[in-house]
């Protein structure tokens, strides 16, 4: 595509060669939400891609995206009840895209030098310490601050903060995801009620994976 993958357009960000406004971003978080609910949650047979990360977002010319190399797609056939393992995968995937939000809002990628001399030395615990400071606007990418859209950006590293929560049953499925994308929620909002959602709706995510 003519636009590559996302690594590439963020290497480029990065490095002055080009802008990516906070809009464009927006829209591709959302799309990418979009597309792992329906391969995850409505497409039969089941797909899990193992490997969501921007290096497999490739960008058309609209700036729309597009998931790509299924080399290491799993295809789950639910029976009468879903595998732990499977499960396991479902989460741990969502915890990689929530690894992919927090890039496009804070401009840096995990294997940036930037993480090596901060106190925790990792792109999610530093991620964690700022959205819990008084200025959570610090992880915001500095290219991004003054266009009026910061309190939608926290909202986005929100997500990703769930998607990366330590324990693996209090994140969030794909379909959660996408409703937060497009809901101004109390599931966005407020962390304890969101870990009360998700205690109550285990085991019906369960059921719709098998369905």
């Amino acid at each position: 595509m003519k636009n590559g993958s996302l690594q590439e357009i963020l290497n480029d960000v990065s490095q002055g060669r080009r802008e990516l406004e906070w809009l464009a971003r927006h829209r591709i978080s959302r799309g990418i939400a979009s597309g792992l609910e329906y391969l995850y949650m409505y497409h039969r047979p089941r797909i899990i891609h193992r490997d969501i990360k921007p290096g497999n977002v490739l960008i058309d010319d609209d700036m729309e995206d597009r998931i790509s190399d299924f080399g290491l797609a799993k295809v789950l056939y639910c029976l009468m009840v879903i595998h732990k393992s499977e499960l396991r995968i479902l989460i741990l995937v969502l915890q990689s895209f929530g690894v992919l939000l927090a890039v496009l809002v804070m401009g840096k990628l995990p294997s940036d030098d930037f993480f090596q001399h901060t106190e925790e030395m990792s792109f999610v615990k530093w991620m964690r310490n700022v959205m819990n400071s008084a200025n959570p606007n610090r992880a915001i990418d500095s290219k991004l601050l003054g266009n009026g859209y910061e309190e939608q950006m926290l909202l986005v590293l929100k997500i990703a903060y769930f998607c990366t929560l330590d324990d693996p049953k209090q994140r969030p499925n794909s379909r959660d995801v996408r409703y937060m994308f497009v809901s101004d929620s109390a599931l966005i909002k407020d962390l304890d009620f969101f870990k009360m959602y998700k205690s109550i709706t285990t085991s019906l995510v369960m059921n719709n994976l098998c369905s």
